[in-house]
């Protein structure tokens, strides 16, 4: 009877329990200048999870992403130093940069694609009145130009779409 009684206590003090959790399988976050992206694939829920609202998350396989983008903004530059005219936009093969008047000597001219990549760069004194940047070798899509000083200071930034 000792046996019987031991053997109970024993095997009773063992038990297990399932508490409610979640487990992620697989998941990313990437970050870049113009935006960021994260997501998990398949979050497998034990319980049911219901919140103070009354809103229920069952058991089962879900599934979530979310996506932010940054706002491409167009900076033009102080008209007291730099009066700039970039036409025509959208483009097919040559953007022209008329430049009415300029207070700097000098002005660097960046183009790049959306992640960030300069494909384009060159210096040029103003004393040109019109400057052409070739963008025929460039697929379609958005690009930003970025106008400089020769210190690196941004004086504007134009959006510009190649057709």
């Amino acid at each position: 009877m000792v046996c019987l009684a031991l053997l109970l206590v024993t095997t009773t003090g063992q038990a297990q329990s399932i508490s409610p959790q979640s487990v992620n399988s697989a998941g990313v976050k990437m970050t870049q200048s113009n935006g960021s992206l994260s997501f998990t694939v398949g979050e497998l829920v034990v319980l049911t999870q219901i919140d103070a609202n009354g809103n229920s998350l069952g058991g089962g396989f879900t599934n979530s992403s979310t996506i932010s983008t940054t706002v491409l903004s167009v900076q033009e530059p102080d008209a007291t130093v730099l009066q700039v005219s970039i036409f025509p936009n959208p483009t097919t093969d040559l953007v022209q940069l008329q430049i009415k008047e300029a207070n700097i000597n000098e002005m660097e001219l960046e183009l790049s694609d959306l992640t960030g990549k300069i494909l384009y760069s060159a210096q040029y004194r103003l004393m040109h009145q019109n400057i052409g940047i070739n963008t025929a070798g460039y697929p379609s899509g958005v690009y930003l130009l970025t106008l400089k000083k020769q210190n690196g200071q941004i004086l504007g930034t134009y959006k510009i779409l190649k057709q």
